[in-house]
């Protein structure tokens, strides 16, 4: 779990349905409005503003009794807001501390069943409801257990999480679940998803060959910081200019060199360093960072332009839909965003970090709901899960992703200003060609601006005032020295010339 991490944007609604082949439940988006404007994730206020939410819930139930929660994969607790009538007091309470904000109550247990699935005295912590926390809705964790929060004061068994619970009980189920989320604004599809637990869609079973990337397991000392975290290859993402952006250059890396993202469905916007998110899009033409309300310090950009970035992990491309890299500014509430030049634009969603993410952690990226978006992503616990079944009989976590947006197909641009778009011909670049441009496709005669000369390090100018001191010393040496020697031989040739005898005769 991200900890203490602000509250995403946007959320998840899940509607189930018959189960198939294991566990699958399938999902569809909703839109809604708060009666407030501050953000939502996992329960808590957060930094960043939004009036509008896009949310994808389970419906649970807790003692006979539905309610709505949130699904997500940076967090591990079971919390809901209201009053549980058949439930048991355990006699302890829990508090998740947040970076702004926190949601407490005392733990109990209740029957719990998600879709076909059921468990008996699963432990949750029962939040009185508020103006955040509305009643009838949570959150459903699904991050590692080392990350609860429960289990500090409920240890044991009895206080694992759902999902923990779920496969202990049922050992013939492999101990994963798959995500895919789906896009309200795409025009090829409909904005719904899928969770899977225990098996994988059978239109994407392809999955399943793809690349096991290792979850990067913190040490012992700091389990509770345990994410689903993974390292992208060197040179890892693509930008704009097709051209890999230098990783080691933009970003102070964690983890002996490697840039680990986490993948978190909690978070709307990725949460990048502000050195990533320049490199990606401030060489478009009326690009600004900014203030936008509700949202934050963002990139905004001219919503008629495309915005292409592909990611790399375990040697296979995962590109970005270009709708999925800005958004519309409608999303949060708001009639429009402008540029200084009064030009309309979107914002960008990789969003330089909103939170201090402390000292201790070993992530560079979260990326969120805007890239998850375009993988189909298998989530394998492993060993997390003490004594639960594996996939394969391997006991290291891992995750596994499949692209489900059209790969670069296209040749390479010809010059290095040229914007890097997916093919004319894929889905993706279709899909933003008629969102964005009213089906008239102009792409072709955008250009990025050439990229900024780059900084001289401080250790430069240190290095040249170094020089032109020894410069100076050596010439203030060597002036002395000549000085010196010049007096010396002034001297011996006075000492010649008083040394002659006189040539002037006696008369």
């Amino acid at each position: 779990m991200l900890r203490p991490l602000p509250p995403s944007l946007l959320a998840y609604s899940l509607l189930f349905v018959d189960s198939l082949y294991a566990h699958q439940f399938s999902i569809q988006g909703r839109r809604h409005s708060h009666p407030f404007d501050r953000l939502l994730r996992r329960g808590t206020s957060l930094s960043l503003n939004n009036s509008a939410d896009v949310s994808y819930h389970a419906e649970i139930f807790l003692g006979g009794q539905p309610f709505a929660a949130l699904v997500d994969t940076g967090s591990s607790d079971l919390w809901i807001a209201g009053d549980v009538q058949q439930s048991n007091d355990t006699g302890q309470d829990a508090n998740i501390v947040y970076a702004v904000g926190n949601v407490g109550g005392p733990i109990r247990t209740a029957r719990f069943q998600l879709g076909d699935l059921q468990v008996e005295n699963q432990a949750f912590i029962q939040v009185s409801p508020s103006g955040q926390n509305t009643e009838g809705t949570g959150v459903l964790g699904l991050g590692p257990s080392s990350g609860s929060f429960i289990l500090q004061n409920y240890t044991g068994l009895a206080g694992a999480p759902p999902l923990d619970r779920l496969f202990r009980e049922d050992s013939t189920t492999p101990n994963y679940f798959t995500i895919l989320l789906g896009r309200d604004n795409d025009p090829t599809t409909l904005f719904s998803g899928s969770i899977t637990i225990g098996s994988v869609l059978p239109e994407y079973n392809d999955i399943l060959s793809a690349p096991k990337l290792p979850i990067f397991l913190e040490s012992e000392t700091n389990s509770h910081n345990q994410h689903f975290e993974v390292s992208l290859d060197q040179d890892g993402i693509i930008g704009p200019d097709n051209k890999p952006i230098d990783l080691e250059a933009k970003l102070s890396l964690k983890s002996g060199g490697r840039v680990n993202a986490v993948l978190d469905c909690g978070f709307s916007l990725p949460q990048v360093p502000r050195s990533l998110a320049d490199a990606i899009y401030n060489r478009f033409v009326g690009a600004e960072f900014t203030q936008v309300n509700n949202v934050g310090n963002v990139w905004i950009v001219p919503c008629e332009l495309e915005v292409n970035v592909t990611f790399i992990f375990g040697g296979r491309e995962y590109p970005m839909h270009p709708l999925d890299m800005t958004l519309d500014p409608s999303i949060f509430n708001l009639n429009g965003v402008f540029n200084s030049q009064g030009t309309s634009c979107c914002i960008g969603s990789f969003q330089p970090f909103t939170f201090n993410k402390g000292h201790r952690t070993s992530f560079d990226l979260v990326l969120g709901m805007a890239f998850m978006r375009n993988v189909y992503t298998l989530f394998d616990y492993g060993d997390f899960v003490i004594g639960a079944n594996t996939t394969d009989g391997d006991k290291n976590p891992y995750i596994q992703m499949l692209s489900i947006t059209d790969p670069h197909e296209g040749p390479p641009p010809l010059n290095f200003n040229l914007i890097s778009t997916l093919t004319k011909n894929s889905t993706a670049h279709r899909d933003f060609v008629q969102t964005r441009l009213g089906g008239i496709d102009t792409t072709g005669s955008q250009h990025l601006l050439p990229p900024p000369a780059p900084k001289k390090s401080p250790v430069v100018y240190y290095v040249i005032a170094a020089v032109v001191v020894v410069v100076v010393v050596i010439v203030v040496i060597g002036c002395i020295f000549w000085n010196r020697r010049r007096k010396r031989i002034a001297r011996q040739d006075a000492e010649k010339i008083t040394s002659q005898p006189s040539t002037i005769g006696h008369g």
